[in-house]
């Protein structure tokens, strides 16, 4: 007998809730749908796929922090799948920045003139253009709302255009997504801010009758360190926003960014693009240019807060032009390399242009003279979370080490601007400084008032805030409508030719390519860093595939208990054991029942166990079956 001891048994719903990567994404985006269709060619469809359940396609195929690799199974044998970049890939060939672009081609129901719309045109108030109330405004709108959104700055986009860097992210994909999502009926109103322009209560007297608010986290965290208060001492979120709006910073030869997240690679990898010295200004101009700057920073600070006089001062110019030289950068965080937070493409991109990283330091003070920041004093960490995981930073005493520099960058976090609440509001605030939200209705403290990313539950991945967006979107609709907005589905069943199924040859030793990107030298200005795959590498990218959809399935009824498919398994991930060893919970016992009306005693009846973690799909184990007991077979959701 193989198994000698008791067997775990896995959970016996696992086939259906194998395709990870699709879990992965907080807006359930059939990940290995899109890989799969771009294998084959099919890339229209891999569009459809991806930009369905998205909004922002384009967009997070440039930079979504893509939680959907890692869950993927592919991770566990070697490295993930591309599936961002291929995202990419398709989105150019089908999305709103191709010629081909067709909003009719991912949601048919727009040319029916026959479509239900349960909204009915009522009125719905959308606060913040940001992903997360732009993606509550489009899927209100697919529903027959009448969305009307309001931004504070002179453009929509929010953190996609005020914090994302260009390099990484150009305007021209983010207007070309707004304006898709305009199309459907959503009116923007820009220059109209919450507590200045407005107040929920004046929404109410305009006839809406229900309001999102996603108006996000723009203003940076404070460090309660000695020195923040000096000249050439930057907040990261003020940074960015100054620089994506157009203003130039004052920066030096030398920086240092404070901070290990993806905000701070954002800032260090900005500063090495800003020049040292423009020329081509009057005085006058550069004043000018200053006075616009700090006002658009006013904008971002709260009201509470302390007024930016620190960062005014370093603001000397409000319009970039070409970069002309590259200071020297330095990144300190506390975490070491396993623990930051930051993607790991940030991090190696980051070093290839320069950036000399430091790890498991923390800020002491920020050393000056006059005035002016002139140096930082740091100390080493040497742990920064304790036994339960919690954050929980410890400092070596005597391990102090200063460097001078002339700027210093801190990424240390953002929080939200609750300045325009009022007690009649009935809004109610957590201790963290955010609108209490509810996760699974993104209601707030008040019926007819919803919110979602940055403000509800702190900093958000953009792919998160959108779903936040859907997810309030489908409340708003119960609340005025009282019905559920449920897409209908049915379960499709596609049964594989065990003898003519196969997977792409040597698709196992395959190995993860990034996609290609600019040269250093020419990584200047908003010159876009990565660029999209040439069409053979995206097809040998998603080869790599898994096809976590399809799985092995097996008939006892037709099993001969040959070992055939253990002895061809190339992952070993088959065994055959006798059917008393097993223990599960009660699913397993009225498994027993079902299929032999008691529970086997030992020697009498056998089993087949799978290392579903193992299985790469090769599907040798269903053409070596010599009674065709194994079938490969995909289960998946499909419209009704």
């Amino acid at each position: 007998m193989a198994a000698t001891y008791p067997i775990e048994v896995p959970d016996l719903n696992y086939f259906t809730r194998q395709v990870l990567c699709r879990e992965g994404c907080p807006v359930r985006t059939d990940s290995g749908g899109y890989v799969q269709a771009v294998a084959e060619g099919r890339y229209e469809d891999a569009y459809v796929i991806a930009r369905t359940p998205n909004p922002f396609a384009s967009i997070c195929g440039r930079v979504c922090a893509a939680p959907c690799e890692a869950k993927c199974r592919r991770g566990a044998i070697d490295t993930s799948i591309s599936i961002r970049a291929l995202k990419r890939f398709v989105c150019e060939k089908f999305g709103v920045e191709s010629e081909v672009f067709d909003l009719g081609r991912v949601y048919p129901q727009l040319r029916d003139p026959r479509r239900e719309r349960i909204g009915a045109g009522r009125k719905v108030a959308v606060v913040g253009a940001g992903p997360a109330g732009l993606s509550c405004a489009h899927e209100l709108a697919l529903m027959g709302f009448a969305p009307t959104v309001f931004e504070a700055h002179q453009v929509a986009g929010g953190m996609l255009v005020l914090g994302v860097p260009e390099y990484r992210l150009p305007r021209e994909i983010v207007r070309a997504e707004i304006e898709a999502i305009e199309s459907l009926g959503v009116e923007i109103r820009l220059n109209e801010k919450l507590g200045a322009d407005f107040l929920l209560e004046d929404l109410k007297e305009q006839g809406f009758e229900a309001v999102f608010l996603g108006i996000g986290a723009h203003r940076s965290r404070e460090l309660s360190i000695e020195g923040v208060q000096l000249d050439g001492v930057l907040r990261a979120i003020e940074f960015l926003l100054n620089v994506n709006l157009g203003y130039r910073v004052t920066l030096g030869r030398k920086v240092v960014v404070i901070g290990g997240g993806n905000v701070a690679f954002d800032v260090a990898r900005s500063v090495v693009r800003q020049a040292e010295k423009f020329a081509g200004m009057s005085e006058a101009e550069l004043r000018a240019a200053l006075h616009q700057a700090a006002a658009a920073l006013e904008d971002l600070t709260a009201k509470d807060a302390e007024a930016p006089d620190e960062v005014r001062l370093a603001l000397d110019v409000a319009r970039e032009a070409i970069r002309k030289g590259v200071p020297e950068v330095h990144m300190y965080c506390l975490e070491n390399l396993d623990e930051i937070p930051a993607a790991r493409e940030e991090i190696e991109e980051a070093e290839r242009e320069g950036i000399r990283l430091h790890t498991r330091f923390g800020p002491k003070r920020i050393l000056g003279r006059d005035g002016k920041a002139t140096g930082i004093e740091l100390i080493k960490c040497s742990r920064v979370f304790d036994e339960n995981r919690r954050f929980n930073p410890q400092f070596i005493e005597g391990s102090e080490e200063k460097v001078d520099c002339d700027t210093v960058v801190l990424a240390i976090g953002q929080a939200a601007d609750l300045s325009w609440a009022r007690p009649e509001d009935n809004l109610k605030v957590t201790a963290r400084g955010t609108l209490q939200t509810d996760p699974a209705t993104m209601g707030t403290s008040r019926p007819d008032v919803f919110a979602g990313g940055d403000v509800a539950f702190g900093p958000r991945l953009i792919i998160t805030a959108i779903a936040e967006g859907k997810k309030a979107a489908r409340s708003i609709t119960k609340f005025l409508t009282g019905r559920e907005p449920v897409q209908a589905q049915k379960a499709k069943l596609t049964i594989y030719d065990r003898r003519r199924y196969q997977m792409k040859p040597d698709y196992e030793k395959l190995v993860r390519r990034p996609p290609p990107t600019l040269p250093l030298d020419r990584r200047i200005g908003i010159a876009e860093v990565e660029k999209n795959y040439p069409e053979p590498d995206a097809r040998r990218q998603a080869a790599r595939c898994l096809k976590c959809h399809i799985s092995p399935v097996f008939n006892g009824d037709e099993c001969i208990l040959c070992g055939g498919c253990a002895d061809i398994c190339p992952e070993s991930c088959l065994r055959l054991v006798d059917a008393a060893r097993l223990r599960g919970d009660e699913k397993l016992t009225a498994a027993f029942l079902a299929r032999y009306g008691r529970v086997p005693k030992p020697g009498e009846q056998s089993a087949i166990i799978k290392d579903e973690t193992r299985c790469i799909r090769c599907g040798l184990c269903a053409s070596r079956c010599p009674t065709g007991a194994i079938t490969m077979e995909r289960v998946e959701l499909v419209p009704a």
